[in-house]
C-alpha cells in the first residue's frame, strides 16, 4: 500500500477505543501542558495586538481567542493559539522528529472541534492522529540546517488531523496532506537564534495553514498525486523515507516519545541548564562563586546558541550562555529570570562573557538519542567542579512526573487565570466525560473581553 494511502487510511479509521490508554492519558498531559503555555504567552503585547487586528478585521466563528475570550474564525484562532503556544519557549516537542509537535496540532484540531461542535473523544482522537503523523513526517526527512521545523512538516499531520475532524473521506484526506505541503513555509532558522520573533509565527502560520488546507480541498483545489514526498524529500529536505512514515503507525506509538518542557530556553542546551542546577545544589554555589563556566557538548549548541550579546528577551533564550548565567545566578531557569533588565545585569554578562563552548565530536555521535552536556566551572578559589548530563529533565527516557507537570501548569496559568480556575481546568482536562462537548472545555481558558 502506498505511504499517502496507509495514513490517510489511518486517519479516517482510526477510532478512540482502539487508541491504548497510556496515549489517551499522554494526549490529555498534552492538551494540559499546551494549554498551560498558551496561556501563559498569550499575555505577550505582540500577540495581543494580532488577535485584535483579527477582531477588527471581523473575525467570526465559535473558536476561542486565548488573548481576550473572543471567538472568531477557526484557522485566525489556530493562529493566534499556536503562536502563544511558543512564545515562551516552553512548548514540548518530539526529540527524534526534531522539532515541536503539539505546537500545530493542538491548536488547529482545538479550534475547528469548536467549529464543528465535536466532543472531548473526538478532539483527542483528533490529537492522537495528527501527532502521529506529524512525528513522523519530521523523523522521515532532515530539514536544511538554515531552516526552522516550526511550519513545515508539522502542518501536513495537522491538516489531517483537521479533515479528520471535519469527517472528510479517506480520499480527501489524502488530498488535503498533498494540498498542505507545498503550503508549508520557507522558515529561517536565523530568525530564532537572533531574537526575530517572526519565528512565534512560524507554528501560528503552519497551525492556520493547517486549518485551512482541508478548506481549499473542499472548495476544489488540488494537489499533486504525491507532493509530500517531493516537498519533504527535495524542497525543504534532501531526504524522505516514506517507510519512516507508515511501517509501526497504529503500532508504536510516538506520542509516548514526546518531551515536556520546566526550562523556558531552547532544547538545545538543556541539558547543561540540569547540570547547572545540579551543581548550584550540589556545592551550594552562588553565581559570585564562579570565574569561568566551560561547556562540552554536540555542534549544534556551538553553532547556533554561542550569542553573548542578546538584543531582546527572545534572542537571550536562545543562547546558550546567557541561559546559563541566568541559571547560575537565580537558581532556576524558567519564564521569570527572562526579562529585559535581568538579561542585562551586569552579573549576567560576566558569566556570559566568561562561558567557553566546546564541540565534542564524541557527543555529537551521541544525537538524536542523546543531547548531552559536560559542564565545567571553574570556581574563584581555584576549584574545578564539574557535571554531565546526556538528555534534559523531561525527555523520554527521564520524564516529567504528572506532580512535575501540575506545578508547571500551576505556575504558568495561576498568575494569568487565578488558583482556583486553574484547578478547575486540570480537573475538566484529566477528568472530563468523553462526550461533554469541547466549547466547555475552552470557556474555562476564555479571558474577560
Amino acid at each position: 500500500m502506498n505511504y499517502l494511502d496507509r495514513i490517510s487510511e489511518f486517519a479516517c479509521d482510526l477510532q478512540f477505543k482502539d487508541i491504548p490508554v497510556k496515549v489517551v492519558d499522554r494526549a490529555k498531559w498534552l492538551l494540559l501542558d499546551s494549554f498551560g503555555v498558551m496561556l501563559a504567552g498569550s499575555s505577550e503585547q505582540r500577540i495581543i495586538q494580532l488577535s485584535q487586528t483579527l477582531e477588527k478585521k471581523g473575525s467570526k466563528g465559535k473558536s476561542l481567542f486565548i488573548t481576550n475570550g473572543y471567538r472568531g474564525d477557526a484557522a485566525d484562532a489556530a493562529m493566534i493559539n499556536a503562536t502563544s503556544a511558543c512564545a515562551h519557549v516552553l512548548d514540548e516537542g518530539h526529540k527524534y522528529a526534531r522539532g515541536h509537535v503539539g505546537t500545530y496540532i493542538l491548536p488547529s484540531v482545538l479550534a475547528v472541534a469548536e467549529e464543528v461542535g465535536a466532543n472531548f473523544e473526538s478532539l483527542l482522537t483528533a490529537i492522537v492522529i495528527g501527532y502521529e503523523i506529524a512525528a513522523r513526517f519530521g523523523m522521515a526527512c532532515r530539514v536544511h540546517e538554515s531552516m526552522h521545523p516550526s511550519g513545515t512538516w508539522g502542518t501536513i499531520g495537522a491538516a489531517a488531523a483537521v479533515a479528520r475532524m471535519l469527517k472528510m473521506s479517506q480520499s480527501d484526506i489524502r488530498s488535503t496532506m498533498n494540498v498542505a505541503a507545498p503550503l508549508m513555509l520557507t522558515t529561517s532558522w536565523q530568525a530564532a537564534t537572533q531574537g526575530a520573533t517572526v519565528r512565534d509565527l512560524y507554528s501560528g502560520q503552519g497551525a492556520a495553514n493547517a486549518v485551512m488546507a482541508p478548506r481549499f480541498v473542499q472548495a476544489g483545489f488540488t494537489g499533486c498525486e504525491d507532493d509530500v514526498s517531493h516537498v519533504l524529500g527535495k524542497v525543504i529536505s534532501h531526504q524522505f523515507n516514506a517507510q519512516t512514515v507508515h511501517q509501526t503507525l497504529g503500532v508504536e506509538w510516538e506520542l509516548l516519545r514526546n518531551y515536556f518542557k520546566i526550562h523556558a530556553c531552547c532544547r538545545n542546551f538543556q541539558s547543561g541548564i540540569d547540570a547547572a542546577l545540579a551543581l548550584i545544589k550540589r556545592h551550594q554555589l552562588k553565581s559570585s562563586d564562579i570565574e569561568k563556566i566551560t561547556a562540552h557538548t554536540f555542534s549544534i549548541p556551538v553553532r547556533d546558541n554561542a550569542e553573548i550579546n542578546p538584543i531582546n528577551v527572545l534572542a537571550a533564550k536562545e543562547s546558550f550562555p546567557v541561559s546559563l548565567a541566568l541559571t547560575l545566578q537565580h537558581a532556576i531557569c524558567d519564564q521569570s529570570v527572562f526579562t529585559t533588565e535581568k538579561i542585562y545585569d551586569s552579573e549576567i554578562k560576566r558569566l556570559a562573557n566568561s562561558c567557553t563552548l566546546i564541540n565534542d565530536p564524541d557527543l555529537d555521535a551521541l544525537m538524536p538519542e542523546k543531547r548531552p552536556t559536560r559542564l565545567t566551572l571553574q570556581l574563584k578559589n581555584g576549584q574545578n567542579v564539574s557535571e554531565y548530563a546526556e538528555v534534559a529533565i523531561g525527555d523520554p527516557s527521564i520524564p516529567l512526573t504528572p506532580q512535575q507537570l501540575d506545578f508547571k501548569f500551576d505556575h504558568l496559568v495561576q498568575s494569568e487565570l487565578g488558583a482556583s480556575q486553574s484547578d478547575r481546568i486540570k480537573e475538566a482536562v484529566l477528568n472530563m466525560s468523553y462526550e461533554t462537548p469541547t466549547h466547555q472545555l475552552t470557556q474555562l481558558l476564555a479571558r474577560a473581553k
